[in-house]
């Protein structure tokens, strides 16, 4: 698991190969705020499909569920990313919330918080097992 560089996401991965995003409560505005403003932007390009993404993006606040104020994160993830067929064992992140994760299924995958698939699949002849953005 790795928090981002603001500190404010927490990216986690393991045996059910997928990668959870978690927002701190205070936080969450701003990201559900980003992920609608590109939902837009699609919706502009392709109205059908954005449709289908928009929804499913606010589908998560009318589901609320009963937060406890103790527990600084939010119930459920942000994103729940989908793609890698084994286990994920190192996650990176960026200054701009692009996420990398490594997994034993020998590729890296590159995210984004405010896009719901892959922007890109980097394969490898063995496991990668740690990754890291340039520092810049």
């Amino acid at each position: 698991m790795k928090f981002s560089i603001c500190g404010r996401l927490l990216a986690t991965g393991g045996q059910d190969s997928n990668v959870r995003v978690w927002v701190m409560k205070s936080a969450y505005p701003f990201f559900h705020d980003l992920q609608l403003r590109y939902a837009r932007v699609g919706a502009s390009a392709d109205s059908l499909s954005s449709r289908s993404t928009s929804s499913s993006l606010t589908s998560q606040d009318s589901n609320a569920v009963e937060e406890d104020p103790a527990k600084p994160f939010r119930e459920r993830p942000l994103c729940v990313y989908s793609g890698h067929q084994a286990d994920v064992l190192d996650l990176s992140w960026s200054k701009n919330f692009f996420l990398l994760s490594s997994s034993m299924d020998k590729t890296v995958r590159l995210w984004h918080i405010s896009r719901k698939e892959c922007l890109c699949c980097f394969q490898h002849s063995e496991f990668v097992t740690s990754i890291s953005f340039h520092p810049r």
